[in-house]
């Protein structure tokens, strides 16, 4: 069996392993022949590429780590956000890791683009259990490792579907977004008393590296569990050779070149080096184009082979690039990336770059109401809660005052109105006001504008608009710009 890209395949080709989506639904069944309809409609579920079967791929064979029911059901699990179901799969995924001895991660996951969430998950579930088997770690251990793999991502599940798929790179507000999903994790799986503090720790803190630059808190390697050490590395590599919307998928060379690259910046070392011993640099029946123009696949890739790997040519004829009369040769990369270097790193860097956080004061005496729109802010501005005028005033007198205060009119003993004279006084009218009232009356208005308030919001009342009236207030451009 041999992997090749859509672009490649023709009518009449035959599949050597079935095509399911995340729900465990069959596509298209092993054995079967490709036609132009069945290539176009994996072309429009975003498939990248398809394995085959064919003369010049006999004897190449490729073993899953774990079987194909096993990760459609962990995928659907996934897609549930179902707990109970990923304890599941995670014991029967460590019994098929452990029971395979010998691994070489070759195979190639077929995934849509709509998928990627959950089959990205399942794979890093793998690639943790993969690394702890070699770390020489037991069962449960493994077991932490899998289940850490799985949830990981949960929080995911709650960003943007145009955020998570969005076809270019990230403005710093939506990165900001993307950022907070290993905080969501967390949250999803924190009060279950069946996980282990130590997958809830790797969860959480998946995104750190062991210099202490990552996220969500900035903490070095040696605050750091293994299993989050793993956890990291897992994921990076799955995410660098899984192509998205916005990026083409690096090869393994590639991708183990950036991880050795970031050892001792980012990740771990000593995992990283037991990673590169489960993944071939190339991976069999892929095709390769050799330094001199020849082109073949990868034949054999083991020991010696997988820096020099057995070709095996496009009219048959074998290629040992381990023989020294072949030192001469060497593989060329396949990728072709539509920005330069230096362009995606500028695109990143801009990205990547702190986002100013204004400071907002929420004044509320209704609990619900407070929680409601911390849900809403978070985590694109620092959000304090304060649940009467009173307190307010004694808040401002003690800390520096906030970018904007979110006031409700209607609260018991001192109200918003009086509360908002207050505070403008005390802060010389530098700090603007945005009014919450259940009310849309001519009286309402009259306040507002007799106290020069920045604006107000009327209840019930909708996210985006509620973020649209503070980005007007804050920066004073619009949400739609």
């Amino acid at each position: 069996m041999r992997y090749i890209s859509l672009r490649e395949a023709e009518p009449g080709m035959v599949l050597a392993n079935g095509i399911y989506d995340s729900l465990g639904r069959t596509l298209i069944g092993s054995n079967c022949e490709l036609t132009v309809n069945y290539i176009q409609r994996l072309q429009e579920y975003g498939f990248d590429g398809v394995y085959i079967e064919d003369a010049l791929s006999e004897g190449i064979n490729i073993e899953t780590v774990i079987t194909p029911q096993v990760r459609m059901e962990g995928q659907r699990h996934i897609r549930e956000c179902n707990i109970d179901g990923c304890l599941s799969v995670a014991r029967r995924m460590v019994e098929e890791i452990t029971s395979k001895g010998v691994i070489s991660l070759d195979l190639t996951d077929l995934r849509s683009y709509d998928d990627y969430t959950y089959a990205h998950s399942v794979n890093v579930a793998v690639y943790c259990g993969v690394i702890g088997m070699g770390l020489g770690m037991n069962e449960r251990k493994i077991g932490y490792l899998v289940m850490a793999g799985l949830l990981h991502d949960l929080g995911k599940l709650q960003i943007p579907a145009d955020i998570l798929n969005k076809p270019g790179r990230l403005t710093q507000e939506e990165y900001m977004i993307m950022k907070s999903h290993a905080r969501l994790s967390y949250e999803i799986i924190k009060e279950r008393w069946d996980i282990s503090s130590y997958v809830k720790s790797a969860v959480l803190h998946h995104h750190e590296n062991v210099d202490g630059s990552g996220y969500p808190y900035g903490i070095d390697g040696t605050q750091q569990t293994i299993f989050t050490k793993i956890l990291h590395v897992a994921d990076v590599f799955d995410a660098l050779t899984a192509k998205r919307p916005y990026k083409e998928a690096y090869t393994p060379f590639e991708a183990t070149e950036y991880l050795m690259g970031g050892c001792g910046i980012m990740f771990d070392k000593k995992i990283v080096q037991t990673l590169l011993t489960y993944v071939p640099l190339y991976q069999k029946g892929t095709k390769v184009t050799l330094s001199d123009g020849r082109e073949g696949i990868i034949y054999e890739n083991f020991g010696i082979h997988n820096l020099r790997p057995v070709v095996r040519l496009m009219n048959g004829d074998m290629l040992d690039l381990a023989e020294e009369q072949y030192f001469h040769i060497t593989l060329a990369s396949q990728r072709e990336l539509e920005l330069s270097a230096e362009e995606a790193e500028r695109g990143r860097s801009e990205m990547i770059k702190p986002l100013q956080r204004y400071r907002i004061m929420i004044v509320d005496d209704m609990k619900t109401n407070l929680q409601m729109l911390r849900g809403i802010l978070e985590p694109l501005y620092e959000v304090i809660l304060i649940k009467s005028g009173q307190q307010a005033l004694m808040y401002l007198k003690k800390n520096p005052y906030p970018d904007l205060v979110i006031m409700d009119i209607d609260m018991p003993e001192m109200d918003g109105i009086e509360a908002t004279r207050r505070i403008q006084e005390l802060t010389e009218k530098t700090v603007p006001v945005l009014f919450v009232t259940a009310l849309c009356d001519r009286e309402t208005v009259l306040v507002c504008r007799e106290l020069d308030a920045a604006g107000y919001i009327v209840r019930p009342y909708k996210p985006v608009y509620v973020k649209a009236e503070i980005k007007r207030i804050l920066t004073g451009r619009s949400e739609i710009e």
